[in-house]
């Protein structure tokens, strides 16, 4: 056996025995911690070997009445695959593996997909008011009126909202003020407290409650306690949202999963301590990693996996739920994040604010009726096209200022309508500071990028520009703009700035101007990946896979 399977092999193994040990653990909890657990635990989720794959098992196209969306915070592609029950959801139901974020920074990337549009149309730029972001910025733009949850409401759907909203939220004078279209509400006010998971305030429904530091009171298990409860109490249509803040930094961890993942660390893919071909200027200044700062990647992202186990547990439960109160025949589960993550990749420090694959693409996994499982898509998705889908899920329309599509032909068929978009839109717009939970040293400059499935294009503000072919160069790591050809460039400059200038139905053309040009030789890249003697970091066999 070689030493990469043996590692691998090791890796597994021990992820496998990790999540035994925690689910263990669960029966010595108290009795309302292992309540929320049970969901989890007493008849685990079906594997996808005991599922028929084929289109006529699931009965397409199916009624969903129900949507429970579960969006992580900072969960990127790499974690993602290293929690085994959820790398395992892609083999039950329909993973868009080019679902690209409009902006990898917390708020604006909840605001996109809360009101379907770009940063550059609904401008909540940032995180904090002072940089003209968060909370205050989308009240003031009096965005809260009309949004996805008041467009389900206006249909009759019954809304649920759990967890992390929108950073700022609330003003300090208005503790227990809930948004329009929600009918239930258990949202922090406490800011930072509450990325710890403990000692935190929720307004639920107007009344607010404060929690402490007993296993009981853990952020995670108490949201999606209340997320479950909103499911079995629902008699008619419902939209459950479960925001959890895991694995955000501080990364949480839940005392059952304390023991989880003792020998994962910082993925070491061909980009980790890697330096690329044509890098642009921002990221040139970035040394290689050392011994010692790789060993501190293994460390933070071996915490990143522990609280990521948190993600895993809120899934179980709402599935368990929903089979347990009937309803799981009629209810989709959408399962995605708000942004990516980077730790080592390009020698880069922890953040999550380039354009690259490992922090604008992210997974999203449809688990549900009509779903075929095991199905991948590869055609452009965006964070826009959230609140269209499930909007028309319910049988309503998005307003048409809305910039998104609809993803519901791909869940009824499991194919790309004819025809769709060509590439999607990416924008950093705004700057963090001091203050921000996402501040972070060393982030590049503003920038537009265009990704279509063969292209990465960026053009930053200081003028330089990236081109990365996708098919050959899955990994992004030769820029190859000093040898493309000038047309197919011209091209793709030509769709990110119609695209970075669209609003509404402009936004539907946009992303379907057609790209063909000639592809350069590419070049050799040098990457330089480096190993910690102290872990076996999981391989990943593609960026988003």
């Amino acid at each position: 056996m070689t030493r990469r399977r043996l590692t691998v092999a090791v890796v597994a193994c021990a992820t496998a025995l990790g999540s035994v040990a925690s689910l263990t653990a669960l029966s010595v909890f108290s009795p309302v911690t292992t309540a929320v657990q049970a969901d989890t635990v007493v008849e685990p989720t079906p594997s996808a070997a005991t599922q028929d794959p084929s289109p006529s098992a699931s009965q397409s196209p199916a009624k969903i009445e129900n949507v429970v969306f579960i969006i992580a915070d900072d969960l990127d592609w790499e974690l993602f695959r290293q929690i085994p029950r959820l790398a395992e959801l892609q083999d039950q139901g329909v993973t868009f593996t080019n679902h690209t974020v409009v902006d990898s920074l917390c708020c604006p990337s909840r605001v996109s997909i809360l009101r379907s549009q770009y940063i550059h149309n609904h401008l909540v730029i940032s995180n904090l008011e002072e940089t003209g972001g968060g909370w205050a910025t989308f009240t003031k733009r009096n965005e809260q009126v009309s949004n996805l949850p008041v467009w389900l409401s206006n249909a009759g759907v019954r809304t649920g909202m759990f967890g992390k909203y929108l950073n700022g939220y609330p003003d300090r004078d208005a503790l227990t003020y809930i948004p329009p279209g929600w009918d239930e509400w258990a949202v922090p006010t406490t800011r930072g407290e509450s990325y710890s998971g403990y000692d935190y305030t929720l307004n639920v429904n107007g009344k607010l409650e404060d929690f402490g530091r007993r296993p009981v009171d853990f952020l995670n298990d108490v949201i999606t306690r209340k997320a479950t409860a909103f499911i079995r109490e629902s008699s008619g249509p419902f939209f459950a949202m479960l925001s959890t803040y895991s694995p955000h930094k501080p990364s949480p961890i839940a005392n059952r999963n304390k023991e989880t993942h003792g020998v994962t660390g910082a993925p070491r893919t061909p980009t980790y301590n890697a330096f690329g071909v044509n890098e642009p200027p921002w990221l040139q200044r970035f040394r290689a990693r050392t011994d010692e700062q790789q060993a501190g990647d293994d460390r933070i992202w071996r915490r990143r996996a522990q609280s990521a186990e948190s993600v895993a547990d809120s899934v179980g439960a709402v599935l368990f739920a929903l089979r347990d109160s009937g309803k799981a025949e009629n209810t989709l589960v959408v399962i995605s994040a708000d942004n990516g993550y980077h730790l080592g990749h390009f020698r880069l420090p922890k953040g999550k604010r380039t354009p690259y694959a490992f922090d604008t693409v992210v997974p999203l996994v449809m688990v549900g009726p009509g779903v075929i499982p095991g199905t991948r898509i590869s055609a452009m998705t965006s964070a826009i096209d959230l609140a269209p889908t499930f909007t028309e899920i319910f049988g309503r329309q998005a307003p048409a200022w809305v910039d998104g599509r609809s993803l519901k032909p791909f869940v009824d068929t499991g194919q790309a309508p004819v025809p769709w978009r060509t590439g999607v839109l990416s924008e950093s717009l705004g700057e963090s500071g001091p203050g921000d939970p996402d501040y972070q040293r060393g982030n590049p400059p503003q920038f537009d990028a265009l990704r279509t499935e063969k292209w990465l294009y960026v053009e930053y503000k200081d003028g330089s520009r990236t081109l990365y072919d996708r098919e050959s160069d899955p990994y992004e790591l030769v820029n190859l703009m000093p040898v493309a050809d000038p047309a197919l460039v011209a091209q793709l400059a030509a769709q990110t700035r119609a695209l970075a200038a669209c609003a509404g139905p402009q936004c539907r053309v946009a992303d379907m101007m057609p790209v063909v040009g000639e592809t350069p030789a590419l070049p050799t890249a040098t990457p330089t990946p480096t190993e910690s003697p102290s872990v076996t970091p999981a391989p990943s066999p593609s960026p988003t896979s």
